[in-house]
């Protein structure tokens, strides 16, 4: 089951390219964005927003 908790987002330069990616709390394995499905992205940003607020 999938818990956007797990995921740190950071900022990274891959090739001169600004990409988002998503570090595991627990592995700490990255994992681009665009490889998550559209319901995860949604929970991602949802999930950050939240943190961004408090």
């Amino acid at each position: 089951m999938f818990n956007p908790k797990e995921w740190t987002k950071q900022m990274k330069f891959i090739h001169g390219v600004a990409r988002t990616i998503y570090i595991n709390k627990y592995t700490g394995l990255p994992k681009l964005s665009c490889t998550f499905t559209k319901e995860q992205q949604k929970a991602l940003e949802r999930e950050d927003s939240k943190l961004s607020l408090s």
